[in-house]
Protein backbone atom coordinates (compact mmCIF):
# COMPACT_ATOMS: atom_id res chain seq x y z
CA UNK A 1 0.00 0.00 0.00
CA UNK A 2 1.54 3.23 -1.18
CA UNK A 3 2.84 5.60 1.66
CA UNK A 4 1.38 3.14 4.69
CA UNK A 5 4.54 1.93 6.08
CA UNK A 6 6.41 4.00 9.05
CA UNK A 7 10.11 3.07 8.60
CA UNK A 8 12.85 0.27 7.47
CA UNK A 9 15.53 -1.55 8.90
CA UNK A 10 17.30 -3.86 6.49
CA UNK A 11 20.49 -5.76 5.40
CA UNK A 12 20.86 -5.87 1.64
CA UNK A 13 22.74 -8.31 0.24
CA UNK A 14 26.66 -7.21 0.63
CA UNK A 15 28.55 -7.11 -2.81
CA UNK A 16 30.93 -9.46 -2.03
CA UNK A 17 30.33 -12.61 -4.50
CA UNK A 18 28.35 -14.23 -1.88
CA UNK A 19 25.49 -17.04 -3.60
CA UNK A 20 22.71 -15.81 -1.32
CA UNK A 21 20.42 -18.14 -3.14
CA UNK A 22 22.97 -20.88 -2.58
CA UNK A 23 23.07 -20.07 1.08
CA UNK A 24 18.99 -20.75 0.95
CA UNK A 25 19.75 -24.65 -1.00
CA UNK A 26 19.32 -27.02 2.01
CA UNK A 27 16.15 -24.89 3.48
CA UNK A 28 14.92 -24.88 0.09
CA UNK A 29 15.42 -28.63 -0.44
CA UNK A 30 13.87 -29.37 2.95
CA UNK A 31 10.73 -27.61 3.33
CA UNK A 32 10.37 -29.00 -0.95
CA UNK A 33 10.34 -25.21 -2.44
CA UNK A 34 12.66 -26.88 -4.77
CA UNK A 35 13.91 -30.24 -6.19
CA UNK A 36 16.94 -29.11 -8.02
CA UNK A 37 19.85 -26.88 -8.85
CA UNK A 38 18.32 -25.81 -11.88
CA UNK A 39 14.74 -25.05 -10.50
CA UNK A 40 16.38 -23.18 -7.41
CA UNK A 41 18.26 -20.82 -10.21
CA UNK A 42 15.37 -20.31 -12.54
CA UNK A 43 13.06 -20.11 -9.24
CA UNK A 44 14.80 -18.42 -6.48
CA UNK A 45 18.51 -16.91 -7.66
CA UNK A 46 16.52 -15.25 -10.97
CA UNK A 47 14.47 -12.72 -8.89
CA UNK A 48 17.48 -11.72 -6.57
CA UNK A 49 19.13 -8.89 -6.34
CA UNK A 50 23.06 -9.72 -7.94
CA UNK A 51 25.64 -9.79 -5.91
CA UNK A 52 27.61 -12.75 -7.18
CA UNK A 53 29.67 -13.54 -10.23
CA UNK A 54 27.13 -16.36 -11.15
CA UNK A 55 24.34 -14.34 -11.52
CA UNK A 56 25.87 -11.91 -14.08
CA UNK A 57 26.50 -11.55 -17.88
CA UNK A 58 27.41 -9.29 -19.93
CA UNK A 59 24.07 -7.89 -21.80
CA UNK A 60 22.69 -6.84 -18.19
CA UNK A 61 25.46 -5.51 -16.95
CA UNK A 62 25.39 -2.82 -20.26
CA UNK A 63 21.75 -2.42 -19.36
CA UNK A 64 22.19 -1.61 -15.92
CA UNK A 65 24.91 0.76 -16.92
CA UNK A 66 22.88 2.69 -19.04
CA UNK A 67 19.29 2.26 -16.33
CA UNK A 68 21.92 3.71 -13.52
CA UNK A 69 21.86 7.14 -15.27
CA UNK A 70 18.49 7.72 -13.77
CA UNK A 71 20.04 8.07 -10.36
CA UNK A 72 22.17 10.76 -11.34
CA UNK A 73 26.32 10.47 -10.82
CA UNK A 74 26.04 7.30 -8.93
CA UNK A 75 26.58 6.27 -13.06
CA UNK A 76 29.72 7.94 -13.27
CA UNK A 77 31.19 6.40 -10.08
CA UNK A 78 29.61 2.55 -11.60
CA UNK A 79 31.26 3.09 -14.36
CA UNK A 80 34.97 4.18 -13.04
CA UNK A 81 34.70 1.05 -10.51
CA UNK A 82 33.46 -1.21 -13.61
CA UNK A 83 36.84 -0.20 -15.98
CA UNK A 84 39.18 -0.72 -13.28
CA UNK A 85 37.62 -3.91 -12.08
CA UNK A 86 37.80 -5.04 -15.80
CA UNK A 87 41.55 -4.04 -15.90
CA UNK A 88 42.33 -6.16 -12.83
CA UNK A 89 40.29 -8.72 -14.49
CA UNK A 90 42.08 -8.95 -17.72
CA UNK A 91 45.49 -9.55 -15.71
CA UNK A 92 44.05 -13.18 -14.32
CA UNK A 93 44.15 -15.65 -17.01
CA UNK A 94 40.68 -16.91 -15.24
CA UNK A 95 39.39 -13.64 -13.68
CA UNK A 96 35.93 -13.15 -12.53
CA UNK A 97 34.06 -11.10 -13.81
CA UNK A 98 33.00 -8.49 -10.80
CA UNK A 99 32.82 -5.88 -13.79
CA UNK A 100 29.30 -7.58 -14.68
CA UNK A 101 28.06 -7.39 -10.91
CA UNK A 102 28.55 -4.06 -10.04
CA UNK A 103 26.18 -2.55 -12.10
CA UNK A 104 23.49 -4.84 -11.80
CA UNK A 105 23.97 -4.97 -8.20
CA UNK A 106 23.37 -1.24 -7.63
CA UNK A 107 20.75 -0.98 -10.47
CA UNK A 108 18.74 -3.50 -8.54
CA UNK A 109 19.51 -1.54 -5.00
CA UNK A 110 18.02 1.60 -7.08
CA UNK A 111 14.97 -0.33 -7.82
CA UNK A 112 14.84 -1.36 -4.38
CA UNK A 113 14.60 1.86 -2.93
CA UNK A 114 12.38 3.39 -5.62
CA UNK A 115 9.76 0.88 -4.45
CA UNK A 116 10.62 1.42 -0.86
CA UNK A 117 10.21 5.32 -1.85
CA UNK A 118 6.55 4.87 -3.08
CA UNK A 119 5.59 2.26 1.00
CA UNK A 120 7.09 4.92 2.99
CA UNK A 121 5.23 7.68 4.65
CA UNK A 122 7.14 11.50 4.41
CA UNK A 123 9.53 11.15 7.39
CA UNK A 124 9.76 7.42 7.31
CA UNK A 125 13.45 6.72 9.00
CA UNK A 126 15.16 4.11 7.21
CA UNK A 127 18.26 2.06 8.69
CA UNK A 128 20.09 -0.46 6.40
CA UNK A 129 23.30 -2.42 7.44
CA UNK A 130 25.92 -2.39 4.37
CA UNK A 131 28.99 -3.54 3.71
CA UNK A 132 31.52 -1.86 2.08
CA UNK A 133 34.07 -4.18 -0.55
CA UNK A 134 37.20 -4.24 -2.44
CA UNK A 135 37.23 -7.32 -5.48
CA UNK A 136 40.37 -6.78 -6.81
CA UNK A 137 41.80 -4.50 -4.33
CA UNK A 138 39.20 -1.86 -6.20
CA UNK A 139 37.22 0.16 -3.35
CA UNK A 140 33.69 -0.31 -3.61
CA UNK A 141 32.39 2.23 -0.89
CA UNK A 142 29.04 0.36 -1.25
CA UNK A 143 26.96 3.09 1.18
CA UNK A 144 28.08 6.02 0.16
CA UNK A 145 26.54 4.74 -3.51
CA UNK A 146 23.99 3.72 -1.53
CA UNK A 147 22.97 6.69 0.20
CA UNK A 148 23.57 8.80 -3.38
CA UNK A 149 21.01 6.90 -4.77
CA UNK A 150 18.48 7.01 -1.89
CA UNK A 151 18.71 10.61 -2.36
CA UNK A 152 18.05 10.98 -5.83
CA UNK A 153 14.79 8.59 -5.46
CA UNK A 154 13.16 10.97 -2.46
CA UNK A 155 15.37 10.46 0.57
CA UNK A 156 17.25 12.84 2.85
CA UNK A 157 20.60 11.03 3.98
CA UNK A 158 21.74 11.84 7.80
CA UNK A 159 24.16 9.44 8.99
CA UNK A 160 26.52 7.04 8.26
CA UNK A 161 28.01 5.40 11.08
CA UNK A 162 31.08 2.56 10.93
CA UNK A 163 29.95 -0.34 13.20
CA UNK A 164 32.81 -2.46 12.48
CA UNK A 165 36.15 -2.79 10.41
CA UNK A 166 35.93 -6.28 8.70
CA UNK A 167 37.76 -8.43 6.27
CA UNK A 168 41.23 -8.90 8.41
CA UNK A 169 41.14 -12.53 7.90
CA UNK A 170 42.26 -11.73 4.25
CA UNK A 171 44.23 -9.19 5.17
CA UNK A 172 46.25 -10.92 7.44
CA UNK A 173 47.09 -13.50 4.71
CA UNK A 174 47.53 -11.17 2.29
CA UNK A 175 45.28 -13.21 0.24
CA UNK A 176 43.63 -11.15 -1.88
CA UNK A 177 43.71 -7.32 -1.02
CA UNK A 178 44.83 -4.51 1.82
CA UNK A 179 41.84 -2.54 1.68
CA UNK A 180 40.32 -1.74 5.40
CA UNK A 181 36.55 -3.08 4.91
CA UNK A 182 33.83 -1.79 7.15
CA UNK A 183 30.20 -2.59 8.12
CA UNK A 184 28.08 0.65 7.92
CA UNK A 185 24.74 1.57 9.70
CA UNK A 186 23.52 4.35 7.12
CA UNK A 187 20.13 6.08 7.92
CA UNK A 188 18.32 8.16 5.49
CA UNK A 189 14.71 9.33 5.79
CA UNK A 190 12.09 9.60 3.50
CA UNK A 191 11.49 13.42 2.12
Amino acid sequence: MPKSAHGCISSPPYLNNFDYADATRLELYFWGDISSWAEMCAEVRADMLTATTQQSNVTSARLATTGLEAYGDVAASVVEITSKLLAERSKRPRGKEYDRVIPDYFLAVGQVLENLARALKPGSPVVWLVGDSAPYGVYVDTPRLIGDIAQSVGFSFEKDITLRQRGQRWQSNNVRHDVQLSERLILFRKI
